[in-house]
């Protein structure tokens, strides 16, 4: 069954919508300039930093949709061993403790985007070689990929661990095949 296009499923997905339009594009402009550079002897001087910063944004917010989705790889050889309410102690305190990671992250990453706008206070902004255009339109993807991640943590923790919000979860919405320790 084919799903419409409505502008709440677009705000839904926007984090793998970004995601998807800045690797094509990464992709389009790498093979555009390798055509210019050894075809037409003319190379995208301009290229190599709207691919780098097309990058930056397609990995920090597809770390957010990969999160959502529950697809970063994770190595829970030891916690699958443990049995009862030990696993559960454990997967807890380990969720905890990715929320404040990813806290950490946001906070450290939003400080690096305002030291790329402000030295020392004063409204400075850093600008790209070649195009001379702000790095925190780069930089911003990282606080944006760790915030929503930090979102995504808190309410897996709320309706997945805690149980605190309850969920109703649409058939079609269930992806995968259920293994122990999570669907794959």
């Amino acid at each position: 069954m084919k799903k419409k296009i409505t502008p709440k499923l677009i705000l839904q997905n926007l984090d793998a919508i970004i995601t998807g339009v800045t690797l094509t594009l990464c992709v389009i402009l790498v093979n555009l300039n390798v055509i210019m550079r050894y075809i037409l002897n003319a190379p995208l001087q301009w290229s190599e930093e709207v691919v780098t910063s097309l990058f930056v944004w397609t990995v920090f917010i597809g770390s957010a949709y990969a999160y959502r989705k529950h697809s970063h790889l994770g190595v829970d050889i030891v916690v699958n061993m443990m049995h009862g309410r030990t696993k559960a102690v454990v997967r807890d305190v380990m969720a905890f403790v990715e929320l404040l990671v990813l806290i950490m992250l946001t906070v450290i990453s939003a400080q690096y985007v305002y030291n790329l706008i402000y030295v020392r206070g004063v409204f400075k902004p850093a600008v790209t070689d070649v195009l001379r255009i702000p790095k925190a339109y780069t930089g911003i993807a990282v606080p944006l990929g760790f915030g929503v991640s930090t979102l995504y943590s808190i309410y897996f923790l709320l309706t997945e661990r805690f149980h605190i919000i309850k969920v109703k979860k649409k058939p079609e919405e269930d992806e995968g095949y259920q293994v122990e320790g999570g669907n794959y």
